[in-house]
């Protein structure tokens, strides 16, 4: 039984969850709030999911729990075969998990319906024990997560247009894909429909304002959504695309233009030790949004995989990935380094939170 610490309403939790379900692995879903001593002494930061084995050891990051887990299953990988689709297949995971975040959480607490619907959801399952009026842990929750994740990170009047066109366009280009397949890249899930299921399930699949948008302009995501909830591992080998296509393609240019170009402004800032800074993303000018070291361990995860590759798979995928935003992946001058986890033991290494201390102020 794998302890899972986590939220019914987190994104990442749900990312973790559908992999679980997907691989029948037996988990137990328990509250971060009133565990974050255990947690912070076992995995280094109270964030989530974080999970607990049997044997007492402590994973943390979605990304490489799934990694791991996914290593020890006797069963077909999640991860292609195919090492120019193993790429896109990672690439689109950290679009998903760390571009598509932004419209997420914009979506999540900048709407009145929605920061209710969720504040007291989250109120109900973390916050109970809290001797404060149901009203006042809203209250608290809405602030924290408004005035941090959202305003803190760059959500104002002058890039809210181009936050929510995010989340449209990752609309339009899965419902292309998913009129013609199940699933991202063939007749399986890979980590990419896993990494996705982390902003599609828990947020805008979920959250009022976005959910009704997704039924009404992406029905297609909206089954895959389900489809992915439900899908479970057969066993089979995967019949994955032998080449990118061009709705693949499609998401991918926009995975180059907002996160890869995200990376490369983050990476320049942490080189020049600033806390924040101005980015600017397919015309939209970001002001002072807070660098990630984290973000910087996510550009080098994705450089190293890149060189890992021979010339034929270069080859079939640059054309697929537009500079200059894509030269980030080898160009030697866009190169930062995180000096997180150097030893290589995630997910049991000692976990940081995506934003310092945990909410970009």
């Amino acid at each position: 039984m794998l302890r899972v610490y986590g939220s019914r309403l987190s994104y990442y939790t749900g990312k973790l969850e559908t992999y679980l379900r997907y691989r029948s692995i037996d988990y137990e879903l328990l509250p971060t709030v009133g565990n974050e001593r255990e947690i912070l002494a076992g995995a280094g930061a109270v964030q989530m999911p974080v999970a607990k084995l049997e044997d007492g050891r402590w994973l943390s990051d979605s990304t490489p729990i799934l990694a791991w887990l996914d290593a020890r299953q006797d069963a077909p990988s999640i991860y292609p075969g195919d090492p120019a689709l193993r790429f896109v297949a990672l690439l689109l995971e950290d679009y998903a998990d760390e571009w598509l975040w932004r419209p997420a959480m914009h979506y999540r607490w900048s709407f009145r319906p929605d920061r209710w619907y969720v504040s007291g959801a989250l109120a109900d399952e973390l916050l109970g024990p809290m001797p404060l009026p149901r009203f006042a842990k809203q209250c608290l929750l809405i602030r924290r997560q408004l005035w941090g994740f959202v305003r803190g990170d760059g959500v104002t009047r002058a890039t809210r247009a181009h936050v929510e066109q995010g989340y449209l366009t990752a609309l339009e280009a899965l419902e292309t894909v998913f009129a013609r397949r199940r699933f991202l890249l063939g007749d399986s899930p890979t980590v990419a429909d896993f990494g996705l299921m982390g902003p599609m399930l828990r947020h805008f699949g979920q959250d009022p304002t976005p959910a009704e948008i997704m039924r009404r302009r992406a029905p297609g995501v909206y089954a895959w959504v389900a489809r992915m909830w439900n899908a479970r591992a057969t066993g089979k080998p995967p019949g994955l695309l032998p080449a990118v296509d061009d709705a693949v393609a499609a998401l991918l240019r926009e995975a180059c233009e907002t996160h890869l170009a995200q990376l490369r402004e983050n990476a320049a800032a942490h080189t020049r030790g600033l806390t924040r800074h101005d980015m600017t993303i397919q015309g939209c000018r970001y002001a002072r949004v807070p660098t990630s070291r984290y973000r910087v361990w996510c550009l080098e995860e994705l450089r190293r995989e890149w060189a890992a590759l021979d010339e034929r798979a270069r080859d079939a995928l640059r054309p697929h990935l537009p500079g200059p935003h894509a030269d980030v992946l080898w160009d030697d001058a866009h190169a930062s380094a995180s000096g997180y986890d150097p030893e290589r033991r995630a997910p049991f290494h000692r976990a940081i939170n995506v934003f310092g201390t945990g909410v970009p102020r």
